[in-house]
C-alpha cells in the first residue's frame, strides 16, 4: 500500500479551538467535514495539513459531519481551513497491534474466532427460547431457517443473493437474540452496510423500541439517519438535564463576553475622561463626558443620578471591579463547561457498555477507544464475504459464544492492495470458502432462496448462472414489469445490445484501464431511452476507470441525463438496486479480454464482479457486448456464459 497507494484526503473548514481539551497537554478543535469516510474513527489519528502547518491530530469525537481532533500544540488556522490526511496503512499496522493484543491480554474469546475459521469444531450454544414461533407470518421458509440456526448454531452462515431479504433476516436474527438476554455487536467493512441493518431494524416495531430505550447504540461517522440510535444523540437523551446544564452555562457565558466587550470600551471612555480631566488644568479639551446611564447599565444596582454625584475616578474603580468579577466568572464559566463535557465523553463509555446493540464498521470495532474493553454474547458480520479475513478473526475474538456470517460468496470479495500470492491467499478469500467451501452441503450454511427483487427473467438469469438454479421468485412487484414494457426495447427484461465488431476498444497512455467510444454513446443512448420512458433510476456499470470517465463526460454533455443517470464501475454498486442497468463489457479487439470479466486463475473475482454487476437491475438489464468476440477470444468463459444465457432469455439487438 505504501508502494502502490498515496493517502486519503478530506477538506474541512470553520476551524475553531475549543475551551473543552481533553487534557492539560492538549488542544481541542472542532471542524465541519464536507465528506464522510469509514476511516475516520474515534480514537485514530490523522495529519492536519494548512498552508502554515502540518500537525499529527487524534479524533475526539465525530458528530454528523462535526469533527472534534486534540493536539498537543496549538494549531495556526487563519481561516478556519484544514485538509485531514490520513494514510490508509495506518488501519493496517492498528490492525496487527490489535491481532497482537489477542495473546497478550485476558477476555478475547480466540476460541469462537478459531471455529469461524473451521479450526475449532462448531458447537450449539445454549439460549433460552429458541424458537422461531415469534417471527413476523412476513418471514418466508428459508428466512425462518435462517434465523433458526443462528440461534441453534455458531459459527452460522446466511447465504443472501441478491433481492432475498438478507438485511430483513439480519434484523430478525438481531432481535431475536436481543429477546433472549444476548449482547450483540452487528459490524461491517462499509459504512453504508452498517446503516441499512439499522435502519431495517428500525422499521421493526420492536426494534424502534430498543432504539427509543437507549439499547441501541451506532459508533462511528455516518451521513445516514441513525433512527436515534447514534452515540451523540444518545448520550443526549439519557443525560439530557446536563446538556441542558451545558447550554445555560453557554448562553450565560455569551452574556458575559458581551459584557465584557462593552465594558472594556466603557473603561477605556472613562479613562481617557479622567487624562482629559487633567490636561483640562492647563486647557481645554474636546473629549466628551461618559453617560451615567452607560455606567449604570454595566453595574447593575446603581442608578445614573447616584452615578453621576462620583468622580470619574470613582466611576472608573467601580467599572474596573465589575470586569474582574465578570473575568472571574467568565473563567469559571469556562471551566464549569470544560468539566460537564468532560463527564459526557466519560458517559459515552459507560452508554456503549450498557448498550445491548452496538453497530459499527470493522475499521471502529478495533480502532475506536470505545470498543476496546467491549464484550458481546454474539457477533454479526454482514457483508461477511467482502471482510478482510484478519480484521473477521479479531471481530470473532469479541464473541464469547456465537458468531454469525451474513453474506453472499458469490458477490464482491475483500479488496486487497497486494498482487502478492500470500497476501491473496491470507487477506484476498473470503470466509464462506474458507469454512463452507461447499455451502450447499453444509449443515452451518442456511441460503435464502426467494428473490423480490428482480424481474423473473433477470431473476432466472442471475439464479441459473451463480446459484445454481436454486433462486425462487417471490412476489415480484407490477413494477418491475411496468419497467420492463417501456424503452429501450418495450418489453424486454434482457436485452443484449450485440456490436458485433463495430468498435474497438483501447488504453490512454501510461495506463492499463481500457475505453471503448462505440460502447460508451451506446450505452449513453440506451440510459437516454430509460429515462425518457419514465425509469425512475438508471445507471451504467463499466468494469474499467477510463470507461467511467468517458460515459461521465457523455452524461455531463447532456444536462437532462447527468442529473439522472449514474455511472460508476461495480464496487460502488454492491448491495444498491436501479429500475434499469445497463452494463457495459467495453472489451473489444485488438485488445485481449481484460482480467475483470474473463480470468480464469484461482481466487479470480471476475465471476463475483459480473454477478453484482446484472443482479442491480430490477426492471430491466441491458447488456453491451460483442458477442462474438467473447466467444471467439473467451470460449466457455464467464462473460461467454452470460451472454448466452441472456440471449436465450431476452433480446438480442444491433445497435
Amino acid at each position: 500500500m505504501r508502494e502502490r497507494m498515496g493517502p486519503y484526503e478530506i477538506p474541512a473548514t470553520d476551524g475553531e479551538q475549543l475551551d473543552d481539551a481533553p487534557g492539560r497537554d492538549r488542544v481541542a478543535y472542532r471542524f465541519t467535514l464536507h465528506q464522510s469516510s469509514d476511516k475516520l474513527v474515534q480514537g485514530g489519528e490523522c495529519n492536519l495539513v494548512t498552508d502554515r502547518s502540518d500537525v499529527l491530530v487524534t479524533v475526539v469525537s465525530i458528530d454528523g459531519d462535526q469533527i472534534v481532533l486534540s493536539s498537543d500544540r496549538p494549531l495556526d488556522l487563519p481561516d478556519g481551513r484544514a485538509t485531514l490526511v490520513i494514510y490508509p496503512w495506518f488501519l493496517y499496522e492498528r490492525l496487527q497491534e490489535a491481532l497482537r493484543g489477542l495473546g497478550e491480554h485476558d477476555g478475547f474469546h480466540t476460541e469462537t474466532a478459531l471455529s469461524l475459521f473451521g479450526n475449532a469444531p462448531a458447537s450449539q450454544p445454549t439460549v433460552s427460547g429458541a424458537t422461531t414461533d415469534h417471527l413476523a407470518d412476513s418471514l418466508n421458509a428459508s428466512q425462518r431457517q435462517a434465523v433458526d440456526l443462528c440461534l441453534r448454531t455458531t459459527p452460522a452462515f446466511v447465504w443472501g443473493p441478491p433481492g432475498t431479504g438478507k438485511t430483513t433476516t439480519l434484523g430478525y436474527i438481531v432481535l431475536s437474540l436481543l429477546q433472549r438476554g444476548q449482547r450483540v455487536l452487528v459490524t461491517s467493512t462499509t459504512n453504508a452496510a452498517v446503516d441499512q441493518a439499522l435502519s431495517r431494524l428500525a422499521q421493526i416495531e420492536d426494534g424502534g423500541a430498543a432504539i427509543d430505550r437507549g439499547e441501541v447504540v451506532r459508533l462511528g461517522q455516518t451521513q445516514a439517519d441513525t433512527h436515534g440510535a447514534g452515540l451523540p444523540q444518545v448520550v443526549e437523551r439519557l443525560y439530557a438535564a446536563t446538556h441542558i446544564r451545558i447550554a445555560a452555562l453557554e448562553q450565560r457565558h455569551a452574556r458575559r463576553l458581551h459584557e465584557l466587550t462593552i465594558g472594556n470600551a466603557l473603561l477605556a471612555d472613562l479613562r481617557a475622561n479622567a487624562d482629559a480631566s487633567q490636561l483640562g488644568l492647563f486647557g481645554t479639551t474636546n473629549v466628551a463626558a461618559v453617560d451615567p446611564a452607560r455606567v449604570a447599565s454595566l453595574l447593575r444596582g446603581f442608578d445614573a443620578t447616584r452615578l453621576a454625584t462620583l468622580s470619574v475616578e470613582q466611576q472608573t474603580r467601580l467599572v474596573e471591579r465589575r470586569l474582574g468579577r465578570l473575568e472571574q466568572a467568565v473563567q469559571l464559566s469556562v471551566e464549569r463547561s470544560q468539566q460537564l463535557r468532560h463527564d459526557l465523553r466519560t458517559r459515552e463509555g459507560a452508554v456503549v457498555s450498557a448498550a445491548r446493540l452496538v453497530l459499527a464498521t470493522m475499521t471502529n470495532v478495533y480502532m475506536s477507544s470505545l470498543m476496546s474493553d467491549q464484550r458481546f454474547d454474539a457477533v454479526i458480520v454482514e457483508e461477511a464475504g467482502m471482510a478482510v479475513l484478519p480484521t473477521l478473526f479479531y471481530c470473532a475474538s469479541l464473541a464469547k459464544s456465537r458468531v454469525i456470517m451474513v453474506g453472499d460468496p458469490r458477490q464482491l470479495p475483500p479488496i486487497v492492495q497486494s498482487p502478492e500470492p500470500f497476501v491473496q491467499r491470507a487477506m484476498g478469500r473470503n470466509i464462506f470458502d474458507i469454512t463452507v467451501p461447499e455451502p450447499h452441503r453444509s449443515e452451518l450454511v442456511v441460503m435464502l432462496d426467494t428473490q423480490y427483487r428482480m424481474h423473473p427473467r433477470i431473476g432466472d438469469l442471475v439464479g441459473g448462472l451463480f446459484y445454481g438454479g436454486r433462486l425462487r421468485h417471490g412476489d415480484v412487484t407490477r413494477d418491475t414489469h411496468r419497467i420492463a414494457a417501456c424503452a429501450p426495447c418495450p418489453g424486454a427484461a434482457v436485452v443484449v445490445v450485440d456490436t458485433g465488431g463495430s468498435s474497438t476498444c483501447d488504453t490512454p497512455a501510461g495506463s492499463y484501464s481500457r475505453f471503448n467510444e462505440g460502447h460508451a454513446a451506446i450505452a449513453v443512448d440506451m440510459a437516454r431511452q430509460a429515462v425518457e420512458a419514465g425509469a425512475g433510476s438508471v445507471a451504467i456499470i463499466a468494469p474499467y476507470v477510463e470507461q467511467v470517465r468517458l460515459i461521465g463526460r457523455l452524461l455531463a454533455a447532456n444536462p437532462a441525463l447527468s442529473d439522472r443517470v449514474e455511472c460508476r464501475t461495480v464496487h460502488r454498486f454492491q448491495g444498491g438496486e436501479r429500475d434499469v442497468v445497463v452494463v457495459d463489457t467495453v472489451d473489444a479487439e485488438p485488445l485481449p479480454p481484460g482480467r475483470l470479466l474473463s480470468d480464469r486463475r484461482p481466487l479470480s473475482s471476475a465471476s463475483n464482479l459480473i454477478n453484482v454487476s446484472v443482479s442491480r437491475a430490477r426492471g430491466k438489464l441491458v447488456i453491451v457486448a460483442d458477442a462474438q468476440y467473447f466467444r471467439r477470444r473467451d470460449p466457455a468463459g464467464i462473460i461467454d456464459r452470460v451472454l448466452t444465457a441472456a440471449q436465450e432469455l431476452g433480446t438480442i439487438v444491433s445497435p
